[in-house]
């Protein structure tokens, strides 16, 4: 009897044993080693916003549910993160937290970096014919918009209603140069206008009754601005609300130009700091078209822009069907198939027509006389060029009776509008 209880007490315990084994290693599996990789992927994720999360590695081979839905739910916070703050943003947001709390003390970085500016033509129109559907147009000129500048090694930054802020860093450890950021950053601009001229949506907007009917012709158009200079680039807000930003006068110029280009009749302004940086080959594709301070600073600027070009169905010259991304267009490609829609012809008489408008770096070497007949022969070429027609305005509004330039003239004038 004494060595049956033995057999029974040996045989509960090693029951009891096996069963503490079984559940401690189905504790391990199921529970422990999943959440101490749910601890390195958070982990992970404040370190680089940025990363993609693995939650493969999540996944027990028994699917525990809850775990599972972890895993999702990982994925949809990072996806999240990444969407809302985008790259620049998740790469601001990320360094300025610290052990798990976000440092609203925390300094900001001074950055060199282009940036651009882009704002819906005739939004308030819009807005007021389709009301609350304004939006699905501005997500889907947002789609182009931010599909283009990122296949450009550019970032979206912010939104702003009928706007949008973009960042175009040199990125050092891709060996990649300022001179190449900012030819892609104008190959940005330019495939955005020819993507918008062919997108079956946005022609559907336009296209729209109330619309035509409100601005007759309508097509969706943007205005670009680009400049290059410091900011800071830095969060901003408190723990209730917080945006990366680029604080600086140099955004705000970017903005400027935007607005500038309604004054010239063009989709695209460029500062001569931009200008600079771009390859000889491409500065030559762009033409001066003005001298200018702006509001807020003495400095007088140049102004140049890209005569956009046109598909095949806008009356243009580039391929209706042309694909425009990098697998297909080398740069040097790009240029040849997305030529200015101006003559070289027509750029070289502008050119002319500056250098008597301008009169050097001082002003003092001026002729509007010829100025103004060079920019009417231009304007028997292009009748409704743009540029043109402001200098145009320009030279009737400030010189004297014989048609020459002011005595004050110092090559520049202040730009009055925005």
């Amino acid at each position: 009897e004494a060595w049956g209880n033995v057999v029974v007490v040996t045989a509960t315990l090693l029951i009891v044993l096996l069963l503490t084994c079984l559940m401690s290693s189905s504790l391990r599996e199921d529970i422990v080693s999943p959440l101490q990789k749910i601890m390195k992927l958070i982990q992970g994720l404040q370190e680089d916003p940025l990363s993609q999360l693995d939650t493969s590695a999540l996944t027990t081979k028994k699917g525990v549910m809850e775990v599972s839905c972890v895993a999702n739910a990982l994925s949809g916070l990072s996806y999240l993160i990444q969407m809302s703050f985008g790259e620049a943003g998740a790469q601001i947001i990320g360094s300025s937290l610290k052990d798990n709390k976000l440092d609203v003390d925390s300094s900001g970085k001074v950055v060199h970096a282009l940036f651009g500016f882009c704002d819906i033509r005739n939004f308030t129109d819009l807005t007021e014919v389709l009301q609350e559907d304004v939006v699905r147009l501005v997500n889907n000129v947002g789609q182009i918009v931010h599909d283009a500048v990122v296949a450009n090694t550019g970032a979206p930054n912010k939104n702003i209603g009928d706007a949008f802020l973009l960042v175009w860093k040199p990125k050092g450890g891709d060996g990649v140069s300022i001179k190449h950021v900012a030819e892609n950053a104008l190959r940005s601009y330019i495939t955005i206008i020819l993507e918008m001229q062919r997108d079956a949506g946005l022609l559907r907007w336009a296209s729209m009754q109330g619309i035509q009917d409100r601005i007759p012709g309508y097509r969706v158009k943007l205005g670009f601005g680009l400049h290059y200079g410091w900011a800071v680039e830095c969060a901003i807000g408190s723990h209730h609300k917080i945006d990366a930003s680029y604080l600086s006068p140099h955004v705000n110029l970017s903005s400027r130009l935007e607005a500038a280009t309604k004054q010239y009749g063009v989709p695209v302004l460029i500062s001569g700091e931009c200008h600079l940086l771009l390859p000889h080959d491409v500065k030559l594709l762009c033409r001066l078209v003005d001298r200018v301070t702006v509001k807020g600073s003495n400095t007088p600027l140049c102004l140049f822009t890209y005569d956009a070009p046109s598909l095949l169905c806008c009356h243009g010259s580039v391929p209706d069907e042309l694909d425009l991304s990098y697998d297909s267009l080398s740069m040097s490609d790009f240029w040849s198939a997305c030529q200015p829609e101006t003559s070289e012809t027509f750029r070289t008489t502008w050119a002319k027509a500056m250098v008597h408008y301008l009169g050097g770096v001082t002003g003092q070497t001026a002729n509007w006389q010829s100025a103004r007949c060079y920019l009417e022969r231009c304007l028997d070429m292009r009748p409704n060029d743009g540029p043109t027609r402001a200098i145009l305005d320009v030279l009737s509004s400030l010189s004297g009776e014989d048609g020459s330039a002011p005595l004050d003239w110092q090559g520049y004038r202040v730009l009055t509008d925005k």
